[in-house]
């Protein structure tokens, strides 16, 4: 078993003995340090109603919950990717939404769902209407 607690995990291993035979499982416990443990973060631009605001977002972090946890008020609403309240455009830098349910030719002309967007680079966001991403992602279907 292997638990976390910041950057270190522990190494639980459950030994029998015929030592121990009567008491249970010795539990030996050891120390290992990892680097890897904390995610890489990126400076995200959010530009939202006149006003742009600077975050560091770690890259396991969707932009939507790095913004909420700011104090700033996108729109949104299930935080799952399927209802199209919090529409952005990736203006620069590198996004991942691969989770996310636009059209891949959607995301491909810079639109996003803030809930599914995970920042892979420095990058600036836009908000824009939920109307303007409804009609990129279902134009040209009957």
């Amino acid at each position: 078993m292997i638990a976390c607690a910041q950057n270190e995990a522990f190494v639980t291993n459950a030994k029998q003995s015929s030592f121990s035979a009567n008491k249970g499982p010795v539990v030996l416990k050891t120390r290992v340090k990892s680097s890897r443990i904390v995610p890489k973060a990126h400076q995200v631009t959010i530009e939202h109603e006149g006003t742009t605001t600077v975050l560091e977002v770690p890259e396991y972090t969707s932009i939507l919950d790095a913004a909420l946890d700011a104090g700033i008020d996108l729109p949104h609403d299930c935080k799952l990717g399927v209802c199209l309240t919090c529409p952005s455009k990736v203006v620069s830098g590198e996004v991942d939404q691969s989770d996310g349910t636009l059209e891949d030719s959607v995301t491909a002309q810079g639109y996003a769902l803030t809930c599914m967007t995970f920042p892979r680079s420095d990058c600036t966001i836009m908000s824009i209407t939920e109307d303007e991403l409804v009609d990129a992602q279902f134009s040209g279907r009957s």
